[in-house]
C-alpha cells in the first residue's frame, strides 16, 4: 500500500480508542516499527493528534474527542488528505464552492493551511478570483481538483 493508504488504515485501527503497540500496527500495515513512529510524526504534523503510552502495554491511540474525526461528518477524509498535500507540495487547487454570497463559483486557490474551528474544517489560501487571501469551509467545496501547476509563495495582492 502507498504511504497514504497506511496511514489512513493506520488512522481506522486507532478509531476504536484502544492502545495498540507499535509491533501490532506494524504486522497490520505489513511496514517497520520505524515506519509507524514515522506515521505518527506525519500525522501529527497535519493536526491529527496520536496519544502514546509508554510501558510493557503501551502504544498508540487516538481519542473519539480529535478535531480530525469531525472531519467524517462533513467531508471526506480524503479532501482533507488532497488539500494538505496540495499545501505541502505548493500545488493550485480548482474548486466549485459554494458561499451565501456568491451562491456556486469555480476558483482557484493557492491553499495555504488547513484548520479547525467550531468544529469546522477550513483551507486559508489565496483566491486567484477575489485576488485576495481567503478562508474555505471544505464542506462547502463540492468538487476540487489539484493542478499540476504550483504557486510561489510570494503573492502579490493589489488594492
Amino acid at each position: 500500500m502507498s504511504k497514504v493508504a497506511n496511514m489512513l488504515t493506520m488512522l481506522q485501527i486507532l478509531k476504536d480508542e484502544r492502545i495498540h503497540s507499535i509491533q501490532s500496527l506494524a504486522e497490520k500495515l505489513e511496514v517497520s516499527e520505524r515506519m509507524i513512529r514515522q506515521y505518527k510524526l506525519e500525522l501529527e504534523q497535519a493536526g491529527i493528534y496520536i496519544y502514546s503510552t509508554t510501558g510493557k502495554y503501551g502504544g498508540y491511540q487516538i481519542q473519539k474527542e480529535n478535531s480530525f474525526w469531525k472531519l467524517e461528518d462533513v467531508v471526506k477524509e480524503e479532501m482533507y488528505i488532497i488539500m494538505k498535500k496540495a499545501i505541502q507540495n505548493r500545488n493550485k487547487v480548482k474548486i466549485e464552492y459554494y458561499s451565501i454570497h456568491s451562491g456556486i463559483t469555480n476558483r482557484v486557490i493557492h491553499p495555504a493551511e488547513l484548520f479547525c474551528y467550531m468544529d469546522k474544517w477550513y483551507v486559508a489560501g489565496f483566491c486567484e478570483l477575489r485576488k485576495e487571501i481567503r478562508l474555505f469551509k471544505l464542506e462547502n467545496i463540492s468538487q476540487y481538483q489539484v493542478l499540476e501547476q504550483c504557486y510561489d509563495n510570494k503573492v502579490t495582492i493589489k488594492k
